[in-house]
């Protein structure tokens, strides 16, 4: 199991910045979502470019790449020039940057819960192109999509078939998404499935994001649960929590919000690992 950082997790306007720091703290790979004008892939090819290059120089990999596709409905006009374009832009920058792992979202959910026919044909259709563009595609579950819960977007991918695809399973986004045991109900139940890890917390008390070691999602129980079952991907420390750190520990003075709650994530990540969770 490796620990992976986004890097727009840690600073969402300065890629530079992120990529110093996060060498500063000892990560080996970052997930790459933004850079300096928007998000992967739909950026100037010289803005990557020079990720890549910050990213050669600093000894820092990239664990995956995160364009965003596809939170639109699956009727959007969008999605065909996508599919055509944005998805294949994706997989061979991915490839440039040293990885072949590419997460997608299951389309806007729009009415009812049967999940549309359509949806599916067009992520077995994504599939087939990440997979034909030397990548894998990993479904995340994301509140708002087909697919929110763990147990929604494995039953997709199940249907689906897809032998490249797997799930980017994401507790602190099933939790958001409704679910009452992220970890570990739902994570029993698609284990099989899972590809990649995204760590954040979810307070649904308050209604937002937390530290991974405050919200309802067991971190350390998970992490020893994927490390059971001899996962060998990545985890990675995707903070969402930009409050002032004077609200919690500051970890370091010099450190804005994002970035003090991303170091104090990464720290207990560590922790957790360090005392056999993985």
């Amino acid at each position: 199991m490796r620990i992976s950082v986004f890097s727009d997790e840690i600073d969402r306007r300065d890629p530079v910045r992120a990529i110093r720091l996060a060498a500063s703290w000892g990560v080996e790979w970052v997930e790459v979502r933004t850079v300096v004008s928007g998000r992967f892939p739909n950026v100037p090819d010289r803005e990557i470019e020079e990720l890549a290059a910050r990213l050669r120089d600093a000894g820092v990999g990239v664990s995956g790449v995160s364009p965003g596709l596809f939170k639109c409905a699956v009727d959007d006009p969008s999605v065909p020039e996508a599919l055509a374009g944005d998805l294949p832009r994706a997989c061979a920058w991915a490839r440039r940057l040293g990885t072949d792992r590419v997460s997608c979202f299951g389309f806007a959910r729009q009415g009812g819960d049967q999940v549309p026919q359509q949806v599916e044909d067009r992520l077995a259709q994504m599939a087939r192109t990440t997979a034909e563009h030397g990548c894998r595609l990993s479904l995340e579950n994301e509140a708002g999509c087909w697919g929110g819960t763990g147990l929604e977007a494995a039953a997709i991918i199940r249907r689906v078939g897809a032998t490249t695809m797997g799930l980017c399973w994401d507790p602190g986004n099933a939790v958001r998404a409704g679910s009452a045991s992220a970890y570990p109900e739902e994570y029993r139940q698609v284990a099989d499935l899972v590809a990649h890890v995204h760590a954040k917390n979810f307070d649904p008390q308050n209604g937002r994001w937390s530290l991974i070691e405050t919200g309802v999602v067991d971190w350390p129980g998970q992490l020893r649960a994927l490390a059971a079952d001899r996962y060998a991907g990545f985890v990675v420390v995707e903070t969402h929590l930009d409050i002032s750190p004077d609200e919690f520990r500051v970890v370091d003075p010099d450190l804005d919000a994002l970035s003090a709650n991303t170091l104090r994530n990464l720290e207990f990540v560590r922790s957790c690992l360090a005392a056999g969770s993985g």
